[in-house]
């Protein structure tokens, strides 16, 4: 049985905290780091897990190209429906919460995209006014890995976009829309395997390629408030390409527009 099942209370790591001060950090400048989220054996076990999952990813399909495999993989249902992750999100979208993604972003050594500034809203086909995303990081995470970098501060409104060269990402927030100084002001996530960060969806974040001998492994679980809008989008298998709709399942709370909403995956029931 996995651990995140058998004993949940060892899946966090003793030493995180969320209070007055670090949702003061997240109100204010849109994210908030954890250094030390997930305890250490759960993530030697999230990382056999990874590994496991991209022994398995269907032939040509790239590694970050993992979305919604809580469907498959009870184990990321199982860490993202953690009571003391709910106890940070209510604080977010309030006490009716609904889970509707998740996302393995991995970046081989000496590989990996580039991702250029963005918002996510407008990727995720999603227009929740309320909504947020832990970050987990399962490897050590700094610039020469590809970790992610957010801009403190600008998620409280929609910068102009236009079109990007990426394939994956055709569309980027425009050059004149950055602060002067990006560099100086954007923050990296850069904390040790086990560390987290939650952060808005509309922050502008970025990463760069990872240019190191290290493996990138992050897990992304995002939530929403449960009376916010649904739209339908279409996933697929990581396994095999099989097409599957998208699920919102209510992970607390009341169900509060009578959408009947699922309380787990069929996996995991």
């Amino acid at each position: 049985m996995s651990e995140f099942v058998k004993n949940p209370t060892a899946t966090i790591d003793h030493r995180f905290h969320y209070g007055d001060i670090e949702h003061f950090q997240y109100v204010n400048f849109g994210y908030c780091v954890f250094s030390r989220f997930l305890a250490p054996d759960a993530v030697q076990e999230g990382q056999a897990s990874i590994d496991k999952m991209l022994n398995c990813l269907q032939p040509g399909r790239p590694a970050d190209e993992v979305i919604n495999a809580h469907e498959q993989e009870p184990w990321i249902w199982n860490l993202e429906n953690q009571p003391a992750i709910s106890d940070v999100i209510e604080r977010q979208v309030g006490s009716d919460i609904v889970f509707w993604s998740s996302h393995l972003l991995c970046k081989p050594p000496q590989s990996g995209r580039r991702i250029p500034w963005h918002q996510d809203a407008s990727y995720w086909n999603t227009k929740a006014i309320f909504s947020d995303a832990l970050w987990i990081a399962f490897d050590d995470m700094n610039a020469s890995n590809g970790a992610m970098a957010v801009l403190p501060g600008l998620h409280r409104s929609t910068l102009p976009r236009r079109q990007s060269k990426d394939d994956a990402f055709t569309e980027e927030i425009e050059p004149v829309a950055h602060l002067e100084n990006v560099e100086q002001v954007k923050v990296l996530y850069d904390f040790p395997a086990g560390g987290a960060a939650i952060h808005h969806t509309m922050i502008p974040h970025s990463s760069a390629t990872n240019t190191s001998d290290r493996w990138r492994r992050v897990l992304v679980l995002r939530y929403m408030a449960a009376d916010d809008q649904m739209p339908e989008k279409t996933y697929e298998d990581y396994r095999n390409g099989a097409p599957f709709d998208r699920e919102y399942y209510l992970v607390r709370g009341r169900e509060v527009n009578n959408r009947q909403l699922k309380r787990c995956p069929e996996i995991c029931q």
